[in-house]
């Protein structure tokens, strides 16, 4: 976790001793009352309905509870235990602080998950390109999402990570290996392998990579190998995955599958659901994606989605919680792809006066800022005042 969460956990704390001083109390998400006793230089001491004696948490473990808040997102009661043995108590203050800008989700044991508000990005596609590496990094960007394929082939990408004080989540390269079959049908070695044995050789060599980088604090999480197109090989990869490692691993529910798979899915509770399979519907059929979202955030409008590989209005409309993408790269890919974000999500043409660079780092910051404004983001006529 990096200083500006400190910095921002100290400045939360401090509202929240304003607020909860004058009031006298705070609750927890459930509505049980915690009475304030005192709340000195040091400590919060509190009172229960059932304690006898003043229960007591220092200042400086609040403010780690709420700078791990700030980095995860999302947070259960367990959660808390690492910072005090008063979990319950630590987790109501930490929903107190976030009350007006957080979601709550009811689990099947009557226990709470909260999410924070807002869309945390994670910039795809830049393990082998240091430039926007220093880019993203100059603007304050701090989440990446490697791909697997990709760090065979540049495995210092990882140490990069430390350099640059980042995070990433890793994926499986699925959409690497379906674009080369779309494209050759893996040509050379569908020549030597079967398509299934040689998925089979992808899945236990990136099961062997999470063991091997399971532990890595760099390291947020894996997704499994998804198949675009087949949620049924999906599935199947997926279990695969979690009799080979332990480490942490997000279910991905393709669009084109069953709710009631993503039924199953979001009854095992898991921090973040991802969505998979939308990218082949970007460009003409956006209607497709939108029914799936309606359909998907109405069912479940407190469970957590990331987007895989989408980075448009459609993250601010449906209040997702968190996405991936190679978009702010286009224009620097694609003729017609100088553009860039506008407050709705949204993009427009670029003032010509813009350089490449300068709109990806335009909509790098955009991107950025939707986890809660970390970074300044320009208006559309402050862009086309200013030179870039």
């Amino acid at each position: 976790m990096y200083a500006e969460y400190s910095l921002n956990a100290r400045k939360v704390e401090r509202e929240f001793q304003r607020k909860v001083t004058k009031r006298g109390f705070f609750q927890t998400a459930k509505g049980c009352m915690n009475y304030v006793v005192g709340y000195g230089k040091d400590s919060l001491s509190f009172k229960t309905d059932k304690s006898k004696d003043p229960l007591k948490i220092n200042r400086k473990t609040i403010r780690k509870a709420i700078s791990f808040f700030f980095f995860s997102r999302t947070s259960i009661r367990e959660d808390m235990e690492k910072f005090s043995k008063f979990s319950s108590a630590i987790f109501a203050i930490v929903y107190a602080c976030f009350e007006k800008n957080s979601k709550l989700q009811l689990l099947k044991n009557g226990l709470y998950r909260l999410s924070l508000l807002g869309t945390r990005f994670f910039a795809s596609g830049l393990e082998r390109d240091p430039a926007v590496m220093k880019l993203y990094k100059e603007i304050n960007g701090k989440y990446v999402l490697y791909n697997y394929m990709s760090i065979l082939e540049s495995p210092n990408c990882l140490q990069k990570l430390d350099e640059h004080d980042m995070y990433c989540l890793i994926d499986s390269g699925a959409f690497t290996l379906f674009n080369q079959k779309k494209k050759k049908r893996q040509k050379l070695q569908h020549d030597l392998f079967s398509e299934e044995s040689l998925d089979d050789m992808v899945l236990e060599g990136y099961a062997r990579f999470m063991n091997a980088n399971k532990d890595n604090p760099r390291i947020i999480g894996f997704l499994p190998l998804d198949c675009i197109g087949n949620a049924e090989k999906t599935r199947e990869n997926y279990t695969k995955l979690k009799a080979l490692t332990d480490a942490k691993i997000y279910p991905v529910w393709q669009c084109t599958d069953s709710l009631g798979e993503l039924d199953t899915i979001v009854r095992e509770e898991h921090e973040i659901v991802f969505i998979g399979g939308l990218v082949p519907y970007v460009s003409k059929r956006k209607d497709f994606i939108r029914d799936v979202l309606n359909r998907v955030t109405n069912r479940y409008p407190n469970v957590n989605f990331h987007l895989l590989g989408i980075a448009d209005e459609l993250l601010i409309d449906y209040g997702i919680f968190s996405a991936d993408s190679t978009a702010f790269l286009n224009a620097r890919k694609y003729d017609d792809g100088r553009k860039v974000y506008i407050p709705n999500g949204e993009r427009v043409e670029a003032p010509e006066h813009m350089s490449t660079v300068g709109i990806i780092k335009q909509n790098l910051m955009f991107l950025s800022g939707l986890e809660g404004c970390i970074n300044p983001q320009l208006s559309i006529n402050e862009m086309f005042l200013e030179g870039a």
